[in-house]
């Protein structure tokens, strides 16, 4: 980029910089002017948020449940010195009455606004007071409610519609200062910077060719050598595969491997024969448990058909004894 093209470009930013700050009291000062329902929403939800945290609390759930006075006022307490927007806080139970409160004189009074009967969890805003009541449920059951008021301090802005023309004239006059300060320095300054660069090329270049010379040549000699052990190796690889078929060929041919190998198909079919003979091994054994099986119940029966025959004879002689004592009843 040329030296005038350089000072245009200075002097066209500082003079769009001076019109801007010369018009944004007007663009931004009508904007700022209604940000009053912006910052109603964001309030409203960062109270929801509060509201909710504390309702939802574990801790504040099992004080409500158990009517604990005293955790609550810590609560309040903390709450107070947290949040010093907060006014009044009060816990109620789920008959509406006030367990504990801010205001200790109102404990045990009923407490029944309006504010839950649009939902669970609601914040509104009143004359720039927000009030806020949420239900502190266990589970779906209503055990009680948590209710505060709250006067938020917002810091007002005022910013100024008028335009200065001051800002534009500074801007104009700064602008043409630099566009000449800028058009007279770029001369001197471009020959020195095209001076330094050529100088600092020749040197680096000429270091760096000479570099890359040497990296040239050795990584030539490298690649020579790498070449010949390639050639050296694949002629070894060769030597090794002719040996290897020839060996491998001499081994098949003789007649000794030869016989190992009709010896391990003779090995093989002994092998199977075997399994067959294990085969019918198993079967005899199992017929001969079932055979001695059958035997011990044969022996078993004529056991018992041996002290039955026994008994019988018992009684047979007994029979007779009492028909020999019938028959000679004197004796």
């Amino acid at each position: 980029m040329s030296r005038i093209g350089v000072a245009i470009i200075s002097l066209s930013l500082v003079v769009i910089l001076s019109v801007f700050f010369f018009f944004s009291p007007q663009i931004f000062g009508q904007t700022a002017a209604g940000n009053g329902e912006p910052l109603k929403e964001l309030l409203i939800a960062r109270f929801t948020t509060l509201g909710n945290s504390i309702a939802h609390s574990a801790f504040v759930e099992d004080a409500i449940i158990m009517k604990d006075e005293a955790n609550l006022s810590e609560i309040i307490m903390r709450l107070r010195r947290d949040e010093p927007e907060l006014g009044f806080i009060n816990f109620t139970d789920n008959k509406n009455k006030i367990i504990s409160s801010s205001d200790p004189n109102i404990v045990g009074e009923p407490y029944n606004p309006d504010l839950l009967e649009a939902g669970n969890s609601v914040v509104r805003e009143n004359n720039g007071v927000y009030e806020g009541g949420f239900s502190i449920m266990v589970g779906t059951k209503r055990v009680g409610a948590f209710y505060f008021e709250a006067k938020p301090k917002v810091a007002s802005i005022k910013i100024s519609s008028s335009s200065s023309p001051v800002i534009l004239v500074a801007g104009i006059v700064v602008g043409f200062i630099l566009f000449v300060v800028t058009l007279s320095v770029s001369r001197s300054i471009e020959t020195k910077l095209i001076e330094d660069i050529n100088k600092r090329q020749e040197s680096l270049f000429s270091a760096k060719v000479q570099s890359l010379r040497k990296d040239q040549s050795a990584a030539q000699e490298r690649l020579s050598r790498l070449n010949s052990e390639i050639v050296q190796a694949q002629e070894t690889l060769r030597k090794f595969t002719e040996e290897y078929v020839s060996k491998r060929k001499e081994v098949e041919d003789n007649p000794i491997v030869q016989s190992i190998e009709k010896l391990k198909e003779s090995e093989a079919a002994l092998l199977k024969r075997l399994e067959g003979l294990k085969e019918e091994e198993s079967k005899l054994n199992t017929e001969i448990s079932l055979l001695t099986q059958k035997r011990e119940e044969v022996r078993s029966a004529l056991e018992a058909e041996k002290k039955e025959e026994s008994t019988l004879h018992e009684k047979l002689d007994l029979i007779k004894k009492k028909i020999l004592h019938l028959e000679t009843p004197g004796k």
